[in-house]
């Protein structure tokens, strides 16, 4: 199977790039005729030319996307009580000016300024004045996995620049004052040679490579462990993401070529090696014996923390992410899916392909195409 590179990937990275230099980026969402975008530009790097150019292509309304717990910090409360229930709102927060250093507050050039403000980490609640001309909105910790928006992204792709998490957005609209909606969006980029990224690119890129700052998964442990009288190799990972500690569990020895990969979910009774004869650990016993014999991979899967945050996004795509992103971090470039215990999670995407069987009896087949 022929290697390819993550088109989602490619995408974030021209977004990460154009935001390092300070530069607008365009965060769409929809699909075909109905893409909508916002304007997106780190407020680190805010200057008056591009703050009035923000204003003169969007509705004007500013928003300082940033992390809750950042807000906090400055002592920005939500406008409104906090509903965690309604997804579809975004937080916003009390609008702010910079205390210092500006005239009306309105300027793109007082704008801007706030903007640094906001996004310095030496900011302080005092040096920012309430009401103002910039409307922070707060932004969960997860970001796109919590709210599908265009403030979560903003904040994600700052993250993911090594910035401070703290961008400019503002909806862009057309000369009718109407939202810029498909093939509008798509010229609009072309004739301001700016990069565009899907907020589902976004979503991707936090599922399965992390939030810039963290992997999506951190090897915790690398040891030798005897089961059933042969060596294995016992690697050790965290999700990031959900806490739960997962295990891989590497044969004597592994094929260079698409090794066999088992995929086992821990049950009720916990760790297969303590547990008595339940169904985890019989499927467990024979998945050891294999590659044990013939080597190749297991995948052992916990369940996450009890305290793990809630996230929009399934629990097949979150497992899916995980896996891909241990198997990576091994070095595997190509697996089979030797096995699909109890209807493995997976599903094709940039990294993961998956030909599934034509029956549940035949084995699946899967590339992760590292980078």
């Amino acid at each position: 199977m022929t290697a390819h590179r993550c088109v989602s990937r490619l995408a974030i990275e021209r977004a990460v790039a154009a935001l390092r230099a300070g530069t607008p980026v365009l965060v769409v969402d929809g699909t075909d005729d109905q893409v909508v975008a916002d304007v997106v530009i780190a407020a680190a790097h805010a200057t008056p030319h591009w703050t009035a150019w923000l204003v003169r292509f969007t509705s004007g309304l500013i928003c300082a996307a940033l992390p809750g717990r950042r807000a906090d910090e400055l002592e920005l409360p939500a406008m409104a009580r906090d509903d965690d229930s309604n997804l579809e709102v975004p937080t916003f927060a009390v609008a702010v000016d910079a205390a210092s250093g500006i005239g009306t507050g309105i300027s793109a050039t007082d704008r801007a300024h706030t903007a640094r403000v906001l996004a310095s980490d030496s900011s302080r609640p005092r040096d920012l004045v309430r009401p103002g001309h910039v409307l922070p909105v707060r932004v969960s910790g997860c970001g796109v996995l919590n709210r599908r928006g265009s403030a979560e992204a903003t904040v994600d792709l700052c993250n993911t620049a090594g910035l401070p998490p703290v961008g400019l957005t503002a909806a862009l609209l057309g000369e009718d004052g109407e939202l810029l909606r498909g093939p509008a969006v798509r010229a609009f980029a072309q004739a301001h040679r700016l990069p565009v990224v899907h907020i589902d690119s976004v979503v991707h890129h936090r599922l399965f490579h992390g939030d810039g700052r963290r992997k999506r998964v951190m090897l915790v442990q690398n040891r030798l462990d005897q089961l059933g009288g042969r060596p294995f190799r016992a690697i050790d990972f965290e999700d990031q993401l959900t806490g739960a500690r997962h295990t891989v569990f590497l044969g004597a020895s592994v094929p260079d070529i698409e090794p066999p990969v088992y995929l086992v979910r821990e049950c009720v009774h916990g760790d297969p090696l303590l547990a008595s004869r339940c169904e985890c650990r019989v499927e467990f016993e024979r998945c050891y014996e294999r590659i044990g014999a013939h080597g190749g991979v297991i995948v052992y899967l916990r369940p996450p923390i009890t305290s793990a945050p809630r996230f929009w996004v399934s629990q097949p795509e979150l497992v899916a992410g995980c896996v891909t992103a241990m198997l990576i971090e091994l070095g595997f470039t190509a697996v089979t899916l030797a096995d699909c215990v109890h209807h493995a999670p997976l599903t094709s995407v940039c990294e993961l392909v998956v030909a599934q069987p034509p029956t549940a009896s035949e084995s699946c087949r899967l590339s992760a195409i590292a980078h």
